[in-house]
């Protein structure tokens, strides 16, 4: 019923959605009228030009379609030819675009027998994952997975920003922000006070879900940002952004491997989990960080 609720909706008509379901009009017409009699809620508005959608069923569609899209992707992994090496991860967005994506190619040279699918956070209430890199603070990781990495933090900004070869105050220019949720990462107040700056320096300034659309804005000469060293490697080394201060300083936040229950022993959770350790640790420790000279604030 809610597979021919759906396709109604798309094409209008009873009719073309029995087409396309391979169905007759008349089992169409039947099973979303059975649908309306369960729900207690008209669905379609029938006239001579054709179906209208009720306010009821534009709620529902959304929630249907996407229900709808959990199963297929639920049924595909299932026949999966070798669901033993495939491994499903949900990664923190900009850990897991400005990171881990481009090491997942030398992974899977590594290790060809294995399918990596990256999902979304949004949707890990639906999916099955068999590990997540979470971000938060040490804390948050207590008890739910093992401790990656703290950030590390910096000031930065596009050197399109600088006027005579120095860059203005820093509370002459906006200030670009990181929303965790409906609030402010801290990373502002952290590095101001470990400067030795009030608050009083902070502007309105800009605010973005994501450090990854932070560090674009920054890039375009948005603003300054405090961002985190790990993520922004690529600017500093081909000088789209440059740091502001020598100031770096630990982040109270960071980043966890969380496994749930019942695939901590799975040989493809254990190679990732040894394998993604062994490449925070060499970032960290093995690789120089070639940052250009130090611009005038």
């Amino acid at each position: 019923m809610l597979r021919v609720f759906e396709e109604t909706c798309r094409t209008l008509s009873f009719s073309k959605a029995a087409q396309a379901l391979c169905i007759t009009q008349s089992a169409a017409s039947r099973q979303t009228k059975q649908l309306e009699d369960f729900l207690g809620k008209l669905l379609f508005v029938r006239s001579y030009s054709g179906l209208a959608l009720t306010q009821d069923a534009m709620l529902l569609l959304p929630i249907v379609r996407q229900s709808l899209d959990i199963l297929e992707e639920g049924v595909c992994h299932i026949q999966l030819r070798n669901p033993l090496q495939h491994l499903r991860l949900q990664v923190a967005p900009t850990f897991a675009t400005r990171w881990l994506a481009p090491r997942l190619v030398a992974l899977r040279q590594r290790n060809s027998q294995l399918q990596i699918a990256l999902i979304s956070e949004a949707r890990q209430q639906y999916c099955d994952f068999d590990c997540a890199v979470r971000f938060g603070s040490r804390a948050e990781s207590e008890g739910r997975g093992e401790w990656l990495c703290h950030e590390r933090l910096m000031l930065v900004a596009s050197p399109l920003m600088m006027i005579g070869g120095n860059f203005p105050p820093i509370d002459a220019q906006p200030q670009l922000h990181i929303l965790n949720g409906e609030t402010r990462l801290d990373n502002w107040p952290r590095w101001l006070e470990a400067a030795g700056l009030c608050e009083s320096k902070l502007s309105c300034g800009l605010e973005f879900s994501t450090e990854d659309q932070v560090i674009n804005a920054c890039v375009t000469g948005a603003g300054y940002a405090v961002l985190d060293l790990m993520m922004i490697r690529n600017e500093l080394r081909s000088g789209l952004l440059v740091p502001v201060s020598a100031l770096d300083l630990e982040s109270s936040n960071g980043y966890w491997l969380e496994i749930p229950s019942g695939k901590r022993d799975l040989p493809r959770v254990g190679y990732f989990r040894d394998w993604l350790q062994a490449e925070v640790d060499h970032f960290w420790l093995s690789e120089n960080l070639p940052i250009p000279a130090i611009a005038q604030a």
